[in-house]
């Protein structure tokens, strides 16, 4: 889906905010079940789950930039993208 987008400003987005470099991409049904999935984890470890699941999001982001196997590629056949 991307085609020229900066690796390094869609990790930027995803540290502010989780799944915001996905949409950024254009993987914007990606960005927000990651965005769900990283909010869900944060409330059932009292916030701590959230930095993980920032820094997931931010580096599945960047492998995607880069046009390299990601580790949430497996939700692509679930969210239809």
């Amino acid at each position: 889906m991307s085609n020229s987008k900066s690796p390094l400003l869609a990790v930027i987005l995803n540290l502010l905010i989780a799944g915001l470099g996905h949409v950024y991409l254009g993987y914007t049904k990606r960005g927000i079940v990651l965005f769900l999935f990283s909010a869900l984890i944060a409330v059932i470890s009292s916030g701590l789950g959230w930095i993980v699941g920032v820094i997931l999001c931010s580096y599945d982001a960047w492998q995607l930039a880069q046009h390299r196997p990601a580790p949430f590629d497996f939700l692509a056949k679930y969210i239809d993208e």
